[in-house]
Order: structure tokens, then sequence, then C-alpha cells
């Protein structure tokens, strides 16, 4: 099925807004970005809904610090209501503890955490925004110990 350009960037857009609430840098909740359905696969659990997202990430050190870099994105139409995005992410991330400035850059070196396939199902929402059904990846280069 053909992508026109209009669909294709609200839901590379959908995506860039996920990691920007997920890294802080756009304020909102990251299951508002779920279907009341929607699942994401993460760190080995199943969270279900949008709720349950925000309830884990709450979860989350004080002080921690989080980058998501996309790349090669490519998206495939299942049909007029749902598109599957692919993509590689690059994971940084480093745990400050709660004194810290924010403003201080984190060290680089020890901050990649993994680099992943990450797959996103994406369902058209009545309102016409695109929301997550389904989120997973799987690492392709992780730390040694991670």
């Amino acid at each position: 099925m053909n992508i026109n350009a209009h669909v294709f960037k609200a839901c590379e857009q959908a995506i860039s807004r996920f990691y920007a609430r997920l890294d802080g840098l756009e304020a909102g909740p990251v299951g508002a970005m779920f279907a009341a359905d929607g699942v994401w696969h993460r760190q080995g659990a199943v969270l279900r809904g949008g709720a349950a997202v925000d309830a884990a990430l709450a979860q989350r050190p004080a002080g921690r610090r989080s980058a998501h870099l996309i790349s090669n994105l490519f998206f495939n139409a299942q049909d007029d209501l749902q598109i599957r995005a692919s993509y590689l992410l690059q994971v940084f991330r480093h745990d400050a503890g709660p004194e810290a400035d924010p403003r201080d850059a984190a060290p680089i070196a020890s901050s990649l955490l993994a680099i992943t396939r990450t797959e996103d199902l994406y369902q058209r929402a009545g309102n016409g925004e695109w929301m997550l059904l389904n989120k997973q990846s799987r690492p392709l280069f992780t730390q040694s110990g991670a």
C-alpha cells in the first residue's frame, strides 16, 4: 500500500513525540501516545494501556537522563488505519542521582546502552491522530554486561 507524504510525516512525528516525552524534552505523559488497548513490550514486561506505561515509567530513578536517536526509519502500511514502523534506535542512559544538575552534560562513553531494532504498530484514531497499538524492540548491540 502506498503511503502519502502527509501520513508518513504524521507517523514520523508520533515516533519523535514518543521519544521526546520519554527523554523529558516534551511535556506530557508517554502513556497518552498509546491506544486504549496498546501494548509495549518493555524490558521483559508487557505493559497494557497508557496507565500501565506511565506507572512503569514512574519507577525510573530520580536523576536518570536518556536520549533515543532514531535512524533507518521506514513504514509499511497495513491498510488505511494501520501502519507498521521499523527503525534502528540508539539508546543512551545515564543515572546521575537525584542531586545532579540536569544542565550538566553526561559522559557519553559510558552512556551508550544499546542499539535496537524497533517495530511499532500505529493505528489512526477517530480524531486522526496515530496511536501506538504495539511497540517492541530487540537488541542488536549492547554494552558488555548490560
